[in-house]
Parts: C-alpha cells; sequence; structure tokens
C-alpha cells in the first residue's frame, strides 16, 4: 500500500539543479523516519536521475530503509511505454532488506525483469532504450520482476535499521566537470578559476590524462592545474572511458599531475564525482580534508575489486 505521496514540483530532470536534490532529499528523510513506511520510491525524469541517485546517496546519512529512483524511457502513450513495469519493480525494491539508495529500470529490452543499481554506480548509457541504465564497474544490487519476485545479487548491503536518517544536503554549486580532448588549451582552467570556482572534475583520457608534456609548452594544462590547487582549487580526475579506474602511477604525464595535487578518483563516474566533491565541499571547510575524503568510500561509489580487464 502506498502510505502517502508528495509533488514537491514537476520539472524536466534536465531542469533540475542541486536545490531540488536538497528538497529531494530532505523529504525523504522524513519518510524514511516515519514509522508507517517501508520504503520511498522516487519518480524522476531519465536525463539526470543518475545524478539524482548519487546525491541522494551521499546526502542520506545512516539511511534506515531503501530508497528507489526510478523514471520512463518511453511516453505512456506508446506500446513500449516502460514505466508502470518499472515503477511495479521499485515499489518492491522499497519493500526489499536492501536499505541503499537504487536506480530500478529495465534490465534488458524485453519486459521480464528490472535490476536495481546502485545509486552511485549508475549511469545512462542510451539516448532512448529502455534498458539504458548500467551499472558502471559495480554488479546491481538485486534483479526484481513486475509480479513482486525479488532476487538479491549481492550479500554485502546495508540493512534495514531502527536508526535515524540523517540528511546532511549542503552542496557547493562551484564545481564544474572539464572535458580534456585533443587541442583543448588551458584556457579551459583559467576561466573556472577566473569565476572563482571551487572544485575541478576533470575528466581525462585513459588512465586519467591531459594534455602536459606538448610540444608548445604553452599547449601544457599543467601550469594553468598547478596555479589552480594554489588558488584551493580541489582538481579531481576522473576517465573518459567509462569503465576502469584512473591510475597516476602508469605513465609520467599522470605523475606530473598527481605530483602537482590532483585527485586520482579510482573508478568513481565523472557524474557522481561531480556530485561527491560538491557535496564534500559544503561538508569540509579545508582543501586537504576534502582531497582525502575524496577517496573514501561512503556509498559505493569506489570498487576496489574491479580489476584491469573490466
Amino acid at each position: 500500500t502506498v502510505a502517502r505521496v508528495h509533488s514537491p514540483f514537476r520539472i524536466l530532470s534536465e531542469d533540475a539543479t542541486h536545490k531540488e536534490w536538497q528538497k529531494i532529499a530532505l523529504l525523504v528523510a522524513k519518510e524514511a523516519n516515519s514509522s508507517d513506511s517501508q520504503g520511498v520510491v522516487v519518480m524522476h525524469g531519465t536525463d539526470t536521475l543518475h545524478y539524482t541517485s548519487a546525491a541522494l546517496s551521499f546526502m542520506l546519512r545512516n539511511l534506515n530503509k531503501p530508497v528507489a529512483l526510478v523514471g520512463a524511457q518511453r511516453s505512456p502513450d506508446r506500446g513500449s511505454f516502460d514505466g508502470a513495469m518499472n515503477l511495479a519493480c521499485a515499489a518492491v525494491y522499497a519493500a526489499s532488506p536492501i536499505a541503499e539508495v537504487a536506480v530500478v529500470m529495465h534490465e534488458n529490452e524485453s519486459d521480464d525483469h528490472c535490476i536495481a543499481i546502485p545509486g552511485t554506480k549508475a549511469r545512462k548509457m542510451h539516448s532512448s532504450r529502455r534498458d539504458a541504465f548500467k551499472a558502471i564497474n559495480a554488479q546491481p544490487l538485486a534483479r526484481i520482476s513486475p509480479n513482486g519476485e525479488f532476487v538479491a545479487l549481492t550479500k554485502e548491503f546495508a540493512k534495514r535499521s531502527d536508526g535515524k536518517v540523517v540528511a546532511e544536503t549542503g552542496f557547493e554549486p562551484k564545481v564544474a566537470i572539464v572535458k580534456a580532448f585533443p587541442s583543448s588549451t588551458p584556457e579551459l582552467i583559467d576561466f573556472y578559476v577566473g569565476k572563482k570556482f571551487k572544485g575541478l572534475v576533470i575528466e581525462g583520457t585513459g588512465l586519467g590524462h591531459v594534455p602536459t608534456s606538448t610540444l608548445d609548452e604553452k599547449d601544457s594544462w599543467l601550469p594553468a592545474i598547478k596555479s589552480a590547487i594554489e588558488e584551493g582549487v580541489v582538481v579531481a580526475m576522473t576517465t573518459q572511458c567509462v569503465y576502469g579506474r584512473v591510475h597516476p602511477l602508469v605513465y609520467a604525464n599522470a605523475r606530473l599531475l598527481h605530483e602537482a595535487g590532483v585527485v586520482y578518483c579510482s573508478d568513481i563516474t565523472s557524474e557522481t564525482a561531480f556530485v561527491k566533491l560538491g557535496w564534500l565541499l559544503a561538508k569540509f571547510k579545508k582543501t586537504e580534508d576534502v582531497k582525502r575524503e575524496l577517496l573514501v568510500n561512503y556509498a559505493r561509489e569506489i570498487n576496489p575489486r574491479i580489476t584491469g580487464s573490466e
């Protein structure tokens, strides 16, 4: 049964900001702390669903019940509408033993199962397919059928508790994702520093690289990155490759960036790193604390078990 339905706002997901994440987190925490609720289902547009799932994963501390985020890739007027099944599966997850934030969407193009993906490990990998959301560098938490069948795919999950959820909703909006690409110039970094941004997530190539030892010294990002760090900007590195992790000690250019103070974010996705950095910058005053906490595993965002081939 449904205890309550809330509609705090109705917007397209691409129009959502961190302020909407904060409102959702406060409302979810209130419901999770209610004695008459088994779990919480959040309906959300799919374009930025994985940003919101990451935000809730960090903001909801001491989570005591399941929280499912769910959407639809197809509109209700189409025969291939997936929203009803996704919602049914999300309700099953909300009644499950797993007290974690998860994205619940179609596992494949058929209508037999959904999967529950950890909130910090979900990514929209296709613009229109019903099984657009995949678990990145992680396994799904559960497989769910709309008839109520629930199969946990891991034994290692946070369980329900009688504790009180605390919503830590602080977020520093002056954070950006900067994509490295051939012929990109260090002026990109200078721009954000000039605009007083507090954190940058650089989406580098391969294991975490940007133009560094260029033939023309003016093309190197290294001096601009050093200057940004000296100004107190926290600079984090992720990869454009989607799968796999970044590593600062394999190639010389990455070692130079690491020595300059760039934080290599293991296998954290770029979107999750962006959300986590904004959350940490609001939580900690000292940049060294933020840099340290970036590599602390708060909500499955880091998977220490993946290998080089995964």
